[in-house]
């Protein structure tokens, strides 16, 4: 055989090998992203005006998986994050994230920069007139009010994590 020849099959072998290495990590790292928990861990800096309805909420991220998630690519993303009324399921507010960097050790979970939202008090306003009626703790039980939706964008795809 000729020099050539070796060296295109070795060639070839080789980049057979990266593609499915590739393919098997890309596989992984779904399967890890899709097992991940969120949750609103804390709202602070509520505050009523006549205009919105205004806070920050720290949101988590749980890793009950085995296997570590570390993030520092640019590859995935946490893009958006969108608050929605539950029974009604109108929008009330949304925020752009942009979010590239994350690392949860295995069972471990990854804090959020707090995320300021602000719901136009035309919008809430019902929701909150009813907490407020009924109700004396009102961040807790407004916050039990809203559902949430995360949008995360990686390796060409994108996907939604309500919770």
């Amino acid at each position: 055989m000729k020099k050539s020849t070796l060296v295109g099959i070795g060639s070839g072998i080789v980049l057979v090998s990266l593609i499915s290495y590739v393919k098997t990590k890309k596989k992984q790292l779904e399967d890890l992203i899709r097992q991940l928990e969120f949750k609103v861990s804390k709202i602070t800096d509520f505050n009523l005006s006549l205009k919105h309805i205004a806070m920050n909420i720290h949101l988590q991220a749980l890793n009950p998986t085995s296997e570590a998630l570390y993030i520092n690519t640019g590859f995935i993303k946490a893009q958006m994050l969108r608050v929605y009324h539950k029974k009604t399921n109108k929008l009330l507010a949304f925020t752009n994230l942009d979010t590239n960097t994350i690392d949860i050790p295995n069972g471990g979970f990854y804090v959020f920069a707090p995320i300021h939202i602000k719901i136009p008090l035309l919008t809430g306003g019902e929701l909150l007139l009813n907490q407020l009626v009924t109700k004396s703790e009102l961040q807790k039980d407004f916050i039990k009010e809203l559902a949430f939706e995360l949008e995360i964008a990686g390796l060409g795809k994108k996907r939604i994590i309500k919770f």
